[in-house]
Formats: structure tokens, C-alpha cells, sequence
């Protein structure tokens, strides 16, 4: 070897001199050269395979990055807008619609407003005051494009994310499995606060992942607040918060997955969330007692674990699956590669992020909402499904052809949108059309002292708001009524048989879904207190739908 770091072979063998491997320090002995060589593959072994952020020129990031983002964006928003058009108000939006008009009566006009802040699984100052904005200007329709809106910016908030871990392409992946999936559908056409809570969710975690890789405290205050507005919003966000903190632990470069800096960034962030929680908790007592009922302390249903596993297999299965080979690829690659173990926590957080709601759900029996929770994992599940089709593509890219890369990713992501759009159509016509009742309702229904009791009341009550008072609709479940006579209080069904007998209603509904028990034992008292069936109205949409209007004696005649 001579000064000018060029390699001579022994005289004699009459070979040509080779020039020393570029960056090599060739005034080491040779052992350590040979060392240094081959560590130097090493890495460039697991750049080439491991896709992570780079540095574009603005064009070209346009191009690789914003492209494709749209082109997925628009795909979602025409999938999710199909739906918003395609049934009348669900009985969850009629709520939380009908709610957020009476909330912003009292705030404007001192009205008085139900106690939904005791019953409600999430604050009804801000969802609730939100949608019914949003009513305001556009109508149902208005309040389902802004859940668009919500999911679109949750795919935005995957992508960037995605891309400040693993790199543009991940990112790709991540948002086009997002919005693959039927409950990410379903949920951008949907007037609930799902919506709201997974995009708030999303940012969270965005921001937390800045926070990991080089952010500062605005990333941690913005990921903190955001978070807390989010588990507000909808009290069951909370399931999820320890993952933004396991995001916050483990992403980002920073040696051992035990390092102090690692953790301290994490407890810095939970105890941020705390403040910011617990502050609006103060003196809101009507919402902890919601949240203690309805997410807390929720009473276990019915619901085999079998078959509650079975729905979330339906709705998330292959994607948890996807999820689930990009977590042991990740491993058998830090692992050979001797690369940094936190990269094998951070994906196993990210996975499980992916199957708490299916978990939680099968321990407490019930499939109530599960169609929406899982939704939320899925966000998380996204980003290493995205990792590993990001994997995929670039090996198949750069062993075999572009084009073999494409076809394998697409027959991964293609099925799932083709399946999704199936599940999303499903569940938007699991309700019946209430347009049918409500015009059977309108000519009757005004301002005054006539009771309504109508089978989950919301919806027809949400349609009929200018023409009645939020005091006058009744429901049929949990029931109480004083009997004049006898002062005893009854509860239930015999409750509703005596104000029934007494004539307290002026319209009864009854479709026998949610509480048909109760409507099978209350027909022969309807009949034996002169009440007459006025119309039976079946939905448009599906067969199961059908509606007895009932009138008093002597109502509804002028």
C-alpha cells in the first residue's frame, strides 16, 4: 500500500494496482480495513432495504410524495361520498345532531337542555355543537362531509407520519390500507364523533412522531392537547392514548430502546396529556358520571367473544394480518442486521394499536360500535402494514422489475378497497328509511303539551325540531311513570302500560327492533285504551323496517 492509499499486490504476480474502497481509512492494518469494509456493506445492505426519509428536491417530492397522496385522497373522498347521500339520519346522528342544537340554545339563549353530558360517551359541548353547525348550513349531508373532511385529514395525518419513519413510499401504503378498509369508508360518510376523534387521534400521534424525531416542546404541547381534545371528544380515544405514548418512547433514533431519553420524552408527554386533560375535568361532574357508564364502568352485553371476534376479523382481519408479517419481518431484520431494537418495539406498539379494540370488546361481550373502534387501531396498524408493502415493492422493484412490484402491492391493496366498499354499502343500510314516518309524523306533531313516545325518538325528533320541543318526545327504554292513584312509581314496561291506560301519549311509535319486548307487551294495552293505528309505515330501503303510528282517542280528528 502506498501513500496515495492505492493497494499493490506482491511482486511478482504481475497484477494491476486496485484503488482502496471509497471512505476507507487506509492507514489502518489491514484486519481493521477488512472490518471496516464490511460494516460499510453491512449498512448500505440495510439502506437499500429499509425504506427511510430522504432529502428531495421540490419537484421530485411532488411527484414521489403529493401525487400519489392525492390520487388516494380522491379515491377515499368519492368512496366515502357515495354513502353520504344514500339513507336518511341513523339514529346516533339524529342524536347527536338533535343535541348539539339544544346545547347551543342554552349557551345562546339560556334554554333549558337534557342532561346528555350523564349518558353521552363523550363531552356534548363539542361534537354534538360541531355537527349541528355544520347542519345548520348543510343539512345531514353537510354533517356527513364534514366527517369526510375528518377522515380525509386522519389518511393526511398517516401519510405524514408514515414518512417521517419510513419514507415515502411506507407512506403510500400506509394511507391507501387506510382508506382501503370498510370502517375508514363507513366513517367519512358517518355523522358521528368517530370521525372527529380518530382525525384528532391521528394528529396526536403525528405530532408525537415529530416530537421523536427531532421536534421540540411545540410537538409535544400540540401532540398533548390535541390528544386530550381527543379523548374528550369520545371518551373511548382513551384506549389508545398509550400507544401515542409507546410512539413517542420508541421512535426516532436514539440508541437502545431502555435509554433514558426514550422514556423521559414519554413521561414528559403523559404528564402534558394529564394537565391538559384534567383541567376542563374540574367542576364536570355530569361528564365523569357519563364517562364512568358508558366507557369505565361499561356493563358487559351478551355477545359471544366468538362472534365479537369474529366481526372484527370480518371488518380488520386481513389487515391485522398484514400488520402482523410487517412486525416479524421488522424483527428478523433488526435482529440479523443488529440494527436498533427500539425499531422492533415501535412496530409492536403500532400492532398493538391495531387489535385493542377487538380485545376490549370481546371482554366486555359486546359488538356495539365495534365497526367504528376498530377503525381507530387500524390508523396504527397502517403504518407497519405500510412498512412492509413498502418492503415488498422495493425489492421486487429493484430485483425482478417496477412492474412486478405494482402488480404484487396492488393485489394486496385492491382487494381490500373492493371488499371495504362492500362493507362500507352494508352498513349504510343496516337502518331503515325514516323519511316514511317522518312525513307520517309532520302534519301532527307541534308545540305544546302533547307527549310523543316513539322508539328511538332522535331521528324523527331531529327531522321535526322547528315544530316541537325537545320535552315532549319519549323513548321506550328505562321508563318510569307515577301512577295518579296509587303515588307508587313504576318502572319499565308496566310504567309505559299505565301511562298508556292513562292516556298520557298523545302519538305512540312502535317499530319492535331496539325494545320489542316491551312493544309486544304494550299493543294490548294500546288497543284496551282506545288508541287507534292511524298508519303503518314500512322503509323504502329495507324490509325490516316498519313503523305502527298509534294516535290517542280523539287526537289528530281536526
Amino acid at each position: 500500500m502506498t501513500a496515495d492509499g492505492t493497494w499493490i499486490r506482491p511482486e511478482g504476480t504481475g497484477s494491476r494496482r486496485r484503488p482502496a474502497p471509497p471512505g476507507v481509512d487506509t492507514t489502518m492494518p489491514l484486519g481493521t480495513v477488512a472490518e471496516d469494509i464490511a460494516a460499510r456493506r453491512t449498512a448500505e445492505r440495510i439502506a437499500r432495504r429499509r425504506p427511510n426519509p430522504v432529502t428531495k428536491a421540490p419537484q421530485a417530492a411532488w411527484r414521489t410524495d403529493w401525487l400519489p397522496l392525492l390520487a388516494v385522497l380522491l379515491v377515499q373522498a368519492a368512496l366515502s361520498f357515495r354513502l353520504t347521500g344514500s339513507n336518511t339520519a341513523f339514529v346516533d346522528e339524529g342524536t347527536y345532531i338533535y343535541s348539539g342544537y339544544q346545547e347551543i340554545n342554552h349557551v345562546v339563549h339560556g334554554a333549558a337542555v337534557a342532561d346528555y353530558a350523564s349518558f353521552f360517551s363523550g363531552s356534548p359541548l363539542i361534537y354534538p355543537v360541531v355537527v349541528a353547525t355544520a347542519d345548520m348550513i348543510g343539512g345531514l349531508r353537510g354533517t356527513r362531509l364534514l366527517s369526510l373532511v375528518f377522515m380525509l385529514s386522519a389518511t393526511l395525518a398517516i401519510h405524514l407520519s408514515t414518512r417521517r419513519l419510513y419514507g415515502s413510499v411506507a407512506a403510500f401504503f400506509a394511507a391507501a390500507l387506510f382508506t382501503a378498509v370498510g370502517p375508514t369508508q363507513f366513517l367519512g360518510g358517518y355523522s358521528t364523533y368517530d370521525a372527529l376523534a380518530l382525525a384528532l387521534l391521528a394528529w396526536a400521534a403525528y405530532f408525537t412522531v415529530r416530537l421523536a424525531t427531532g421536534g421540540g416542546y411545540p410537538s409535544m404541547a400540540a401532540a398533548a392537547v390535541i390528544l386530550a381534545l381527543a379523548d374528550w371528544t369520545k371518551y373511548a380515544s382513551l384506549l389508545w392514548t398509550p400507544v401515542v405514548v409507546g410512539i413517542a418512547v420508541f421512535a426516532g433514533h436514539g440508541g437502545s430502546p431502555w435509554h433514558g431519553t426514550r422514556w423521559r420524552r414519554g413521561v414528559e408527554l403523559t404528564i402534558v396529556w394529564l394537565v391538559a386533560l384534567l383541567m376542563p375535568a374540574v367542576g364536570a361532574k355530569a361528564h365523569i358520571d357519563g364517562f364512568t357508564h358508558t366507557t369505565l364502568m361499561r356493563k358487559p352485553g351478551t355477545d359471544a367473544a366468538s362472534y365479537v371476534a369474529g366481526e372484527a376479523a370480518k371488518w380488520v382481519g386481513p389487515l391485522l394480518v398484514i400488520a402482523l408479517i410487517g412486525v416479524l419481518v421488522t424483527v428478523v431484520l433488526a435482529l440479523r442486521d443488529k440494527t436498533e431494537r427500539a425499531e422492533i418495539w415501535l412496530a409492536l406498539v403500532l400492532f398493538a394499536g391495531g387489535v385493542l379494540a377487538p380485545l376490549n370488546q370481546v371482554r366486555i361481550h359486546t359488538w356495539l360500535s365495534l365497526q367504528k373502534h376498530v377503525d381507530f387501531g387500524a390508523w396504527f396498524a397502517c403504518i407497519v402494514a405500510g412498512l412492509l408493502l413498502a418492503r415488498l415493492f422495493t425489492a421486487l422493484s429493484g430485483k425482478v422489475h417496477v412492474t412486478a412490484g405494482v402488480l404484487v402491492t396492488a393485489l394486496v391493496v385492491g382487494p381490500l378497497g373492493y371488499v371495504g366498499a362492500g362493507q362500507a354499502a352494508h352498513m349504510f343500510g343496516e337502518w331503515p328509511d325514516s323519511s316514511g314516518l317522518v312525513s307520517a309524523l309532520r302534519p301532527y306533531v307541534h308545540k305544546g303539551k302533547d307527549e310523543y313516545l316513539v322508539e328511538n325518538y332522535d331521528v324523527p325528533a331531529y327531522y321535526l325540531r322547528e315544530s316541537s320541543n325537545w320535552q315532549q318526545w319519549q323513548d321506550l327504554v328505562g321508563k318510569t311513570y307515577k301512577d295518579p292513584e296509587t303515588k307508587k312509581t313504576l318502572q319499565g314496561a308496566p310504567a309505559l302500560q299505565a301511562a298508556v291506560k292513562d292516556r298520557f301519549y298523545s302519538i305512540v311509535v312502535l317499530d319492535f327492533t331496539q325494545t320489542a319486548d316491551v312493544d309486544t307487551a304494550l299493543q294490548p294495552t294500546l288497543k284496551q285504551a282506545g288508541y287507534r293505528v292511524h298508519k303503518v309505515v314500512k322503509s323504502a330501503r329495507t324490509g325490516d323496517g316498519t313503523y305502527t303510528i298509534y294516535f290517542a282517542p280523539g287526537f289528530g280528528k281536526s
